[in-house]
């Protein structure tokens, strides 16, 4: 028998996932003062009419965090847990206050912050959890095949969706505070001062240092369970073709009191909403002239310091040491939650696939940067043909003039090092955008406020506003990507290995077997989604992406489990039964139903949660024996 003994090395007698990496040499820290300037007005950087973007970014919070396969109260001590790992003082103080309002014990809210707490965590199913937790909230983000084998020995792969949802949706948060440190309201700061001081905590850059920019209200109690409510009630789950998800409650104005306009205007439909459009009925002409220069810092703020944040920051792909192959990873992403998918679709939307301020080039440029630093390869094959593929559907018949190819090649190449471009030497408005995002790129991150002044002496509000939502759903992209080690598909692999090898440029775990492999490119997606709404047809949005049949949102006995995931449909009180043979996991002896006990699984190293461990079409039974390894897609 040639496959390994990984599960029960790993559950049984637990021996850490994470091994050793060869780390990327740390970039410069970033001046003193620098990380001592105040941020200038963040409540009109921070939503103002971006109502779109931060309504998905809510809606994928509270969704995320209602019970389903796992329950709340866990959810958001994973969530406290990451916070902690990534620096997010505001949303610490959240997660913890949260976790008091649900009745959990301020000591067992402490001991969270304990750097061994995951160490003393008993239960094999938890500690699994915030293994995958540990790995999240630190940079590099490591997720390897070895972490996915852990994760499928104690959860099946739709949970395992919903923790990797949950831990990409957190890091678009954390991201969203370290580059404007979000001011946490009175009440929040009130308690975490009172309770969370004894454990390090303090409120920082997430103290409000103008009226105008406290915020009023907190988002965690009867706010998260009220906007939970309001979509359930509004949310038609079994209609392909209902809208998305809306809130009764203006709840960006509830938690902000900005009072925001809830309906935007564009007359001209150039992408820019009053108040930004200073020429609301010109189209493609909406900044008057001295509207940067009334943004512009005050003379006496001192000038960026480029030499300080100077550094490479491309490193390539991390390869971790393991004991099992990659298993059927794309049924990770298969089987997100429909209603936080919602929110984050919303916000790839929103800024990734609109031009408004910026233009398509500028913003794939910004994305590509961004995900050089975090270190997601895959995201970085999309960024890099993102912008070829944006450039070429702006061209003729689709197609870039010849003369004009190779320029553009060049151009995404010098963004590997885009203090050094010929392109962008003239350029500092772009610069400065490249150098935001890129260290926005790791957490902790290394933005501070002199990034913002820096922005501020080349764009509008409105701009900066757009420039800082890129890392943010960025952020949630890379870290989805990166926990599921998602194939990237053929048109953007094959693009970058082109035109990006040769600069050295590798694609690690991301090249993986065809049976894992993405349908389409998102371009393509969207065209055929298109395509399809043209001739009448209802698009299944979800299926088209994943390349197989994605389930309906369908909640019969509303338990916060979707009927495709319920082994009992019509009992709120119970849902798992993972072979539907009527004996709730818990009592099971045999989970997945593949007549291997579930010890049996665990001394064998395949996963009691799934009877086909390696996704390869033949269950482990017969693996077994045929003398192959069923831990080992290529061994058949």
């Amino acid at each position: 028998m040639r496959f390994k003994n990984f599960l029960a090395s790993t559950v049984l007698v637990g021996v850490s996932v994470c091994g050793s990496i060869a780390k990327a040499e740390d970039p410069p820290p970033p001046p003193a003062a620098d990380k001592a300037m105040a941020f200038y007005d963040r409540h009109k950087i921070d939503i103002s009419n971006l109502r779109d973007f931060y309504e998905g970014l809510i809606t994928a919070d509270v969704m995320i965090h209602r019970d389903a396969h796992l329950p709340s109260l866990t959810k958001w001590k994973l969530t406290l847990r990451q916070m902690i790992l990534s620096d997010s003082g505001h949303h610490t103080a959240r997660s913890a206050y949260q976790l008091s309002l649900m009745g959990v014990p301020l000591e067992e809210i402490r001991a969270v912050f304990d750097p061994g707490y995951v160490d003393g965590i008993e239960d094999p199913r938890l500690k699994a959890a915030f293994t995958y937790i540990e790995v999240m909230g630190r940079f590099p983000i490591t997720s390897s095949s070895d972490l996915h084998a852990l994760l499928r020995s104690n959860f099946t792969d739709r949970t395992i969706a919903e923790l990797m949802q949950l831990g990409a949706i957190n890091h678009a948060s954390a991201t969203h505070d370290a580059v404007l440190p979000i001011v946490t309201d009175q009440e929040t700061v009130d308690w975490a001062t009172k309770n969370l001081a004894s454990v390090g905590w303090s409120v920082g850059h997430n103290a409000a240092t103008s009226p105008d920019e406290q915020r009023a209200n907190p988002l965690v109690g009867d706010a998260q369970s009220g906007m939970v409510a309001e979509i359930d009630a509004t949310w038609a789950r079994d209609d392909l073709g209902a809208v998305d998800p809306v809130f009764e409650t203006d709840w960006l104005n509830f938690v902000t009191g900005y009072g925001v306009p809830i309906v935007t205007f564009d007359g001209d439909r150039d992408g820019i909403e009053q108040p930004f459009d200073a020429f609301p009925s010109a189209y493609l002409k909406w900044q008057s002239d001295d509207a940067r220069k009334a943004n512009e810092p005050s003379p006496d703020t001192p000038p960026f310091d480029v030499g300080a944040y100077d550094y490479d920051y491309y490193a390539g792909p991390i390869a971790l040491p393991s004991d099992t192959p990659y298993s059927a990873r794309n049924m990770f992403d298969t089987y997100w939650d429909r209603g936080s998918a919602f929110g984050t679709l919303a916000m790839d939307e929103y800024i990734l696939q609109t031009e408004r301020s910026m233009t398509y080039k500028q913003i794939w440029s910004l994305f590509f940067v961004y995900q050089l630093a975090s270190g997601c390869v895959h995201c970085q094959a999309h960024g890099a043909f993102g912008i070829w593929d944006y450039t070429e559907a702006d061209a003729f018949h689709d197609e870039i003039p010849e003369e004009e190819k190779g320029p553009l090649i060049a151009y995404i190449r010098s963004l590997m090092d885009f203090e050094r471009s010929e392109f962008l030497k003239d350029d500092p408005a772009m610069k400065a955008a490249l150098r935001f995002v890129r260290d926005a790129g790791r957490l902790p991150s290394r933005v501070t406020a002199a990034h913002i002044e820096e922005l501020r002496r080349h764009h509008s509000d409105r701009e900066v506003q757009e420039i800082l939502a890129v890392p943010v759903v960025t952020a949630w992209l890379s870290a989805s990507m990166q926990s599921v080690v998602v194939v990237t598909d053929q048109l953007s692999m094959s693009w970058t290995l082109r035109h990006l090898g040769p600069l050295g440029w590798k694609p690690g775990p991301h090249l993986g077997l065809p049976s894992e492999q993405r349908t389409h490119h998102m371009s393509q997606l969207y065209d055929l989604l298109i395509s399809e709404v043209n001739i009448g047809k209802v698009p299944d949005a979800a299926t088209e992406w994943n390349g197989v049949f994605t389930p309906l949102a369908i909640d019969s006995d509303g338990d916060g489990v979707d009927d495709a995931f319920d082994g009992f449909p019509n009992d709120g009180s119970r849902w798992a039964d993972t072979d539907r043979d009527g004996i709730e996991d818990a009592q099971d002896s045999d989970i997945d139903g593949d007549s291997i006990p579930n010890d049996r699984e665990l001394s064998l190293g395949t996963y009691p949660y799934k009877a086909d461990s390696d996704g390869d079409g033949v269950d482990d039974p017969s693996e077994l024996k045929a003398g192959t390894d069923p831990v080992d897609p290529m061994d058949l």
